[in-house]
């Protein structure tokens, strides 16, 4: 019956245009890896045109239960009747294969078992193992050749453990049936993964290329009287704000998730319980992103420093939060710090890093990929969870880092508690400058065209950065990657110059070059990953808004009117807009509004660009409760979207005289102002992610502080996700997991951005 209610439901939410969903993966697919976040603005809501029920419904149709539910099997699709996308095949270290579903059986052709056990890895996901539950698991398997291999019911991310299993299972070319049973003595998973190891084995040594047929896999509860079951369900209060907290000056509205249940809210100092404030619950707008008809209550006039929480009768208590003139000081400082604490390249000292003090890594002369030479690339920034160093991502991050400084100077200190700390130059351009010194490095001397990568082959395993010893590859250059190298160079040749001219000279020759480089190499678009590389790929493959950025910014820097000619041939209106990696072009607009000798024709171009933008993000902003600018669908790394719409909306202020409330509604919900009662900033708020995937805080098991992460992902783009959040409204479709990489990733193009937003908002007087 349990399954016959969980198939309806999933039925029914096939049938939601803004419930999370899932991607279609065949059977034979590579296991899902950690995807660079899309940062696309979010469109408009579309209108729903209502439809009215028929006078006499007509019967409900009997849902069909698979043969899994009904003989009790969690395995989906595990008598093969059909293909299913939860299984799949996973592959690496030499490891070839494929997999087809035939005659109602999984075949398995092998074609290299590669050099570990998992190189050839067939695995199921979509199912939930509870603690002190005992199992059974069952399978019918041959080989074409006498072997083993290893089945595993396993922790699908981390360090991968297993919770069961056996190792060498003898295969011989008849069909037997294996069966086995096990307690799950762990705390319940919800999103587990099941598989056959089927790589190489000591035992077997090497193996000519053979084929395994696997049929009638089980996994069966024999007793689940003492099941402890996994979480589940909406947490968090039912009042909603910004947990870190408001200024004295500040807006400050409180969310109530139901607009039914209270008239009337009171503001409490915390320390003495006192209410200092009462006020009226008003409005009624439903969300349908979040599933729910909020309120609001407005607090504006409580200015007086301290630390206070809401309370309403019905609706309870919010999380404490704190009114204070310098209330973002310390995250704007934390944010910067996470740079610093993703260095690669150089020792990590513990009296700045911490916890997080590591040996230097990756050190050593990287591979440049097609042939044998080599060349040193040390330094930058690992990306994100991974510890692969990317071009693309890494100028956006260093983009935002500089236009905040440039922008809003007055924000940013020389004690932020990184090593050049105190050396009369503000932190956040050091921080900038480590990664655009390896930047440098990733510039072919000979063309001018710029390396699109250097990672290893395959991600790394749950390891400190220092412990890994695996080649690195040097990817070929991209036009991308040169066009948003040469934009950065240029911004730091005019940024730098006072602090260092030298410095500042070598930038524009190197933007310049590359400029060169593109201009020969036109049309030659982005990166796409060789076969066997299966780290992160950045593939945009359009380099027009990468090149109208550069020529922007080498315009703004030199005032140089070959540039401005050039730009004058760019048809903005078809360029795709984004302040993200992969559509840049938003950057190369405000560079040129701000530039001096602005030809009137091209600028006013420009303004209408930049206004369609922002109409867009008002429009989201105003059909949404919780003032979110994402609309109706929430990608991979909502949160960057998100603070880079209030980016744009400050840059709009300098520009175009928008106000700056809209941006300010984009951090409060960052902050906690959401439907999930997250703050989504590690270490600040009550509740704040604690479970990141992100090598360095899982492996330490403490979370890095300071770190936004990706957020809500209505696409669900992992097996974890696609197991807990199936159905949930698209802005609840988050998950606090080292599991969920889609939605608990960290990334370096994450928290730039929130620097920028702290920084433009803090400067507000």
């Amino acid at each position: 019956m349990k399954k016959f209610w969980s198939l309806l439901l999933v039925v029914c939410l096939v049938l939601s245009m803004t419930a999370c969903s899932t991607g279609n993966q065949g059977t034979d697919s590579e296991q899902p890896g950690e995807q660079p976040g899309q940062e696309q603005p979010a469109d408009a809501a579309q209108p729903v045109q209502e439809v009215k029920p028929p006078e006499e419904a007509p019967p409900a149709e009997e849902v069909q239960l698979t043969e899994e539910e009904q003989k009790g099997n969690l395995i989906p699709g595990g008598y093969f009747n059909k293909i299913d996308y939860k299984w799949g095949l996973y592959k690496e270290s030499g490891g070839q294969g494929a997999t087809e579903v035939k005659d109602g059986q999984l075949v398995v052709t092998i074609d290299n078992i590669g050099t570990v056990k998992h190189a050839v890895q067939v695995y199921c996901d979509g199912f939930e193992l509870l603690q002190n539950a005992v199992y059974k698991v069952a399978f019918d398997m041959q080989s074409s050749v006498d072997r083993v291999i290893d089945w595993r019911v396993q922790l699908n991310g981390g360090d991968y453990h297993a919770y069961a299993g056996q190792e060498d299972v003898q295969l011989t070319t008849e069909m037997k049936h294996y069966e086995f049973t096990f307690t799950m003595e762990e705390p319940s998973d919800p999103a587990p993964r099941f598989c056959f190891n089927m790589g190489f084995h000591e035992i077997d040594g090497e193996l000519a290329a053979h084929t395994v047929i696997i049929d009638n896999v089980e996994l069966i509860i024999l007793d689940d009287s003492n099941a402890l079951a996994s979480a589940s369900g909406d947490i968090g209060p039912e009042i909603n704000l910004n947990q870190v907290g408001y200024r004295t000056a500040d807006k400050k509205t409180a969310i109530f998730r139901d607009s039914s249940k209270d008239m009337k809210f009171d503001v409490v100092e915390t320390e003495t319980g006192k209410v200092v404030y009462s006020g009226n619950v008003s409005g009624a707008v439903q969300t349908s992103s979040a599933g729910e008809t909020v309120a609001y209550g407005d607090f504006s006039s409580v200015k007086e420093p301290g630390t206070y929480k809401i309370t309403a009768e019905n609706s309870g208590e919010s999380y404490e939060f704190v009114i204070a003139d310098d209330v973002y000081k310390e995250l704007l400082e934390d944010a910067v710090r996470m740079l610093y604490l993703q260095r690669c390249g150089c020792e990590l000292a513990k009296e700045h890093a911490g916890d997080f003090a590591h040996k230097a890594c990756h050190t050593y002369k990287a591979i440049i990929y097609g042939t044998s030479d080599t060349k040193d690339v040390s330094g930058g920034w690992h990306d994100a969870g991974d510890y692969g160093r990317y071009v693309v991502p890494g100028a956006k991050a260093v983009a935002d880092l500089l236009l905040a400084y440039e922008d809003h100077s007055g924000s940013f200190t020389d004690n932020a508690g990184i090593a050049e700390s105190g050396n009369g130059i503000p932190d956040v351009l050091d921080e900038a400058r480590y990664e655009l010194e390896w930047m440098l490095k990733m510039q072919d001397e000979k063309s001018g065209g710029v390396y699109h990568k250097v990672t290893g082959l395959n991600f790394d395993g749950t390891v400190m950065p220092e412990t890994v010893t695996d080649e690195l590859y040097i990817m070929p250059i991209s036009n991308c990657a040169t066009g948003d190298f040469a934009a950065v160079m240029a911004m730091a040749a005019r940024i730098y110059n006072k602090h260092d001219a030298a410095f500042a000279d070598k930038c524009l020759a190197a933007a310049k070059k590359a400029l060169e480089y593109m201009e020969k190499n036109e049309n030659k678009g982005g990166f796409k990953n060789p076969g066997d590389v299966l780290t992160g790929e950045y593939p945009d493959q359009d380099d027009r808004d990468e090149y109208f950025w550069a020529l922007s910014e080498l315009y703004k820097t030199t005032g140089d009117p070959s540039f401005g000619s050039k730009l004058a041939s760019v048809d903005i209106a078809s360029l795709k807009s984004g302040l993200g990696w992969e559509s840049v072009d938003l950057y190369g607009c405000y560079a040129y509004l701000t530039s001096e000798n602005q030809d009137a024709g091209l600028a006013n171009k420009i303004r209408d660009k930049l206004n369609a933008y922002i109409a867009t993000v008002e429009n989201n902003v105003q059909n949404d409760g919780y003032f979110s600018s994402m609309g109706e669908v929430y990608p991979w790394g909502s949160n960057m979207t998100l603070a880079n719409n209030g980016v744009v909306i400050l840059m709009a202020n300098k520009v175009l005289g928008k106000d700056t409330d809209l941006a300010k509604k984009q951090l409060d919900y960052l902050l906690g102002a959401n439907s999930t009662s997250y703050c989504f900033v590690t270490g600040y708020g009550t509740q704040t992610p604690d479970d990141t995937h992100h090598r360095p805080s899982q492996v330490l098991k403490k979370t890095m502080k300071g770190m936004l992460v990706g957020g809500a992902n209505s696409n669900l783009e992992d097996p974890y996700a696609q197991n807990v959040l199936a159905g949930k409204p698209a802005a609840k479709c988050y998950a606090d997991s080292s599991q969920s990489y889609s939605c608990n990733e960290i990334t370096i193009y994450w928290n730039s951005p929130l620097v920028y937003l702290l920084a433009g908002l803090q400067a507000e007087k």
